[in-house]
């Protein structure tokens, strides 16, 4: 039975935001007024409300109420972090959907990236290669990365993108670390950066799909050693 009151305040908010009655940023009303006006207890409510939150429809802010919010990101993120705990993906595996989707952005980003765009890749790069910090050095490859699938303006693409980032900084900590640790390793695949820079500049589909080949080979072949 609160099974069933459960999906129904599910199925209540469903139904508000397809008719346009809820968009994002709206408020939702407190929860003992979504339990008066649908007749299902307090506790049903609630559990509506953590899955809601759970899958990146709602964010609840302290003091403030739960609030639409549409980070579907974090559902994405949150899945395939456990695939990953409970050894049903590896990393080989999210490196490759992640070089699939990668130049799948490269391609729709190439006709239509403008130029802070690119300058902004360009001025990453060029950082990269003076920078001395690890900590730098992984924040400036993961920007050059993000903008790139940004450029893309494919949001779904940048959502799954992002969230295999995500997983792989929280469940691999070192691994962005490790591929950048010595100079020739950064410099080589900087070279791929800047590569797929000038590929963006040129328009140039063929040299900036060789970059990204080269750029996670690289990677496939200094993790495979470790």
């Amino acid at each position: 039975m609160e099974q069933k009151a459960y999906t129904k305040v599910l199925s209540y908010f469903r139904n508000m935001i397809i008719n346009g009655e809820l968009k994002d940023g709206d408020r939702l009303p407190p929860e003992r007024e979504i339990a008066e006006h649908l007749s299902v207890s307090r506790h049903s409510v609630r559990e509506a409300l953590r899955f809601m939150d759970m899958t990146g429809l709602i964010s609840s802010r302290q003091g403030s109420g739960n609030y639409i919010t549409s980070e579907f990101q974090k559902s994405i993120t949150e899945t395939m972090a456990m695939m990953l705990v409970m050894d049903q993906i590896n990393y080989k595996q999210i490196s490759h959907v992640r070089y699939a989707l990668e130049e799948l952005a490269f391609t729709e980003a190439l006709p239509k990236a403008g130029e802070d765009k690119i300058a902004k890749m360009e001025e990453c790069v060029n950082r990269l290669d003076q920078s001395n910090s690890e900590e730098e050095n992984a924040a400036l490859d993961k920007q050059i990365h993000y903008t790139l699938a940004e450029a893309s303006g494919n949001t779904l693409l940048l959502d799954i993108l992002e969230a295999c980032s995500k997983v792989i900084d929280e469940f691999i900590k070192d691994m962005r670390y490790e591929i950048l640790r010595t100079e020739e390793r950064k410099g080589m695949l900087n070279e791929c950066h800047r590569q797929l820079v000038e590929a963006m500049r040129e328009k140039d589909e063929e040299k900036g799909r060789h970059a990204l080949k080269r750029h996670f080979e690289m990677i496939d072949r200094i993790l495979g050693k470790q």
